[in-house]
């Protein structure tokens, strides 16, 4: 330790990285009082983390390599064991030196969560746990780090501190950019898929500097099981290569042995990790992974499919470990066809199909699971395992909605929508019966009545959530920790007043009320993580026979809008979801009228032109594609861009103007409002601006007559 604190290369800065940590921690709070969000400050205090990681590798290899400066190592190996009491020295005096930033880290975090007004038991695990494996574990992977490459590369300070460059960009998110080279030239999903399989290994750092998605409260940081596997892994495998410079040749054998072992168990483990949260730019990414999937392949439509069967009860026996293991149960009411197809999401491996009179052949394809007769047997039995890189099911949290296909549900419906960008709503047309047992070591929340992650009833969709998840009041479960997204909790006298809302908007509209928003406000709730909606525009709200799945609920007039928009249906054109957009603000008379458009009355004759122009650009390169693009010369690539400005930029107001005159200016407002809900309720294929063009002319016409 007084090696330490006279070499004023090392201690000079470490009391220096002190005081700027206590300094940082001041920020920390600045930033809490004017956020009032717990998750933020630690997102600011793991932002440094790396830094530090970093700092304790120079401090371990430059307290370390002092023995081969001086050259005190050839001195030391004369003595029995003495280099080996040599390295124990250095690694305790280091352990000391990373200790007391350590306990600082953990004490803050202690106060911030006593500061903040949720006294939440889940939350104070969650950020023990974070303490100990981002701030704890890691600067002790840093020591060893530093002190493992000073007994094996010796003096060598360019490869040292190369490396540890080279260490510090993998653990953020600078490789991105080269990392997605071979998947945008070459379209080499395997070749970016071992890069950053690599990259995860040598992470260190779960949430990596750089990353600036949303925490959802729910999952909290990632630390799932593996992560401290490998954080284990990266402390015990340098500490076998500072042991094998410590020993003679017979026991530097075994521990070259042992340090194989340790990497073959590493790698292996690390292989089965199962579901985690990947929040980054990579093809199987959170946001990436289901775009990506559908998009490279064929487009199928099953929404006219008839199964030409039901699945009466299911019964589930269901274990959440690394990943979701699952033997599902389905009795169908007909027995006795040819064939029967069935949707279960791809990530999920099918092992075995089976009916009472032992294993059935089966075919998958994709999504699609396709069993022959059944011979009269009307019970069939799926045991299945597997992830989903959204609708994560792990050690840390769950979140499985009814409407996804985590469990066979009857005949083939499609998994994602390409025109709405988004998951399909898949919720069976029959309430089914559900008996459901979960092992988990989490308390599970579901739409069904039960208890001790037993759950049994009747719906048309099984939802399980848990993690940092709760019921705030009754038949209310959300995240109950505030985020910079989410200040206001679901009140059940929001949803009553939404229902209210909706009810006075169809009388209006002089339409039936669909059944599945009659008595919403007496449904169960469940607030999904924020995330949902970052890579699909349908998770905002999903209505259920018997529950609510919504991604918000701060008021009532937001939760019967986002209602309104999950019953509208906008054709794949981007324009048209711009103007349902333009028809929701009229409709819930949000319109700005300080807004300029509202200076002056729409000019129809003007806008009739500008509807022709966008019209003629739209029919004029309707078959565009990725290949007809590049085969164009420059000339035609300038008309094609322009167009697309044209179409799709700032400067295009036709919407607007349309929405405008239509729903406020018109003296047939009200019958333009219910045409257009007809029209986006509808499965007409007309272009929506063919049917604005045509009200306009109409009304142009009845004005002149």
């Amino acid at each position: 330790m007084l090696i330490f604190l006279r070499s004023k290369n090392l201690s000079l800065p470490y009391f220096v990285l002190l005081a700027l940590t206590l300094a940082y921690f001041g920020f920390c709070f600045n930033n809490y009082l004017h956020y009032r969000d717990i998750f933020s400050v630690t997102i600011w205090l793991v932002r440094t983390d790396i830094f530090l990681i970093v700092f304790f590798i120079y401090c371990g290899y430059e307290l370390a390599v002092r023995m081969y400066d001086n050259n005190m190592a050839e001195y030391l190996e004369t003595y029995e064991q003495g280099l080996l009491k040599a390295y124990v020295a250095v690694i305790l005096c280091l352990s000391t030196i990373v200790a007391l930033p350590s306990i600082m880290f953990f004490a803050f975090i202690l106060f911030m969560y006593y500061y903040n007004d949720v006294q939440y038991l889940p939350l104070l695990i969650h950020l023990m746990k974070l303490s100990g494996l981002y701030f704890g574990l890691s600067f002790l992977i840093g020591i060893m780090l530093g002190t493992a490459m000073s007994a094996k590369l010796k003096t060598k300070r360019l490869a040292v501190y190369s490396l540890t460059v080279i260490f510090m960009l993998l653990n953020t998110t600078f490789t991105e950019v080269p990392f997605r080279i071979p998947y945008l030239l070459f379209n080499s999903y395997l070749t970016e898929r071992m890069l950053y399989y690599i990259k995860d290994f040598l992470t260190v750092v779960p949430r990596q500097l750089g990353n600036n998605y949303i925490i959802d409260t729910i999952y909290g940081f990632p630390m799932e099981p593996i992560r401290w596997i490998l954080a284990m892994f990266w402390v015990l495998f340098p500490l076998t290569l500072i042991l094998t410079e410590c020993f003679n040749r017979k026991t530097k054998k075994a521990l070259i042995a042992t340090g194989c072992l340790i990497v073959l168990l590493g790698v292996g483990l690390f292989s089965v990790r199962g579901s985690v949260l990947l929040m980054d730019m990579r093809v199987d990414s959170f946001p990436f992974a289901d775009p990506h999937y559908y998009q490279d392949r064929p487009r199928e439509d099953y929404s006219g499919y008839k199964a030409g069967f039901m699945i009466e009860e299911y019964e589930m026996d269901l274990t959440v470990s690394n990943e979701l293991h699952a033997e599902v149960a389905v009795t169908i009411d007909n027995h006795d066809l040819d064939s029967y197809d069935f949707t279960l999401y791809h990530g999920y491996i099918l092992k075995s199909v089976r009916t009472e009179n032992g294993e059935i052949p089966f075919t998958r394809e994709g999504d699609y699971i396709s069993i022959g007769s059944l011979y009269g047997a009307d019970r069939l039995i799926f045991r299945y395992y597997g992830k989903s890189a959204k609708f994560y099911a792990n050690r840390q949290a769950i979140t499985l909605p009814g409407y996804f296909a985590y469990y066979p549900k009857a005949g083939r419906t499609n998994i994602w929508d390409l025109d709405r960008y988004g998951y399909v709503v898949n919720i069976s047309p029959n309430e089914s019966n559900y008996t459901v047992h979960i092992r988990s070591g989490m308390e599970i929340f579901c739409n069904l009545a039960g208890s001790d992650n037993s759950f049994q009833g009747k719906s048309n969709g099984l939802t399980l959530f848990a993690g940092m998840y709760d019921e705030v009041a009754e038949n209310i479960y959300v995240e109950p920790i505030a985020s910079p997204v989410r200040r206001n909790l679901p009140k059940r006298e929001y949803i009553r007043e939404a229902e209210e809302i909706l009810t006075d908007l169809f009388n209006r509209l002089e339409r039936p009320e669909p059944e599945a928003i009659i008595h919403i406000s007496d449904k169960k709730f469940f607030q999904v993580p924020h995330n949902f909606g970052l890579n699909s525009n349908t998770d905002d709200i999903v209505i259920m026979s018997d529950h609510i799945t919504a991604t918000s609920c701060n008021n009532g007039p937001q939760l019967a809008e986002i209602t309104m928009r999950s019953i509208l249906k906008p054709k794949s054109a981007t324009s048209c979801f711009r103007f349902m957009d333009e028809y929701l603000k009229y409709l819930f008379n949000r319109q700005d009228e300080s807004d300029p458009l509202f200076q002056s009355a729409v000019d129809l004759n003007l806008l009739l032109k500008e509807i022709g122009e966008l019209r003629f650009l739209t029919e004029k390169y309707s078959d565009m594609n990725r290949e007809k693009y590049l085969n164009m010369n420059e000339q035609e690539r300038k008309a094609y861009d322009t167009a697309q400005k044209r179409m799709h930029g700032p400067n295009n107001n036709v919407d607007e103007k349309a929405a405008k005159y239509l729903f406020y200016e018109s003296p047939r407002k009200e019958e333009n409002m219910r045409t257009f809900f007809d029209y986006f309720t509808a499965e007409s294929k007309e272009d929506y601006l063919e049917l604005v063009e045509k009200i306009v002319r109409e009304e142009l016409g009845h004005d002149r007559s």
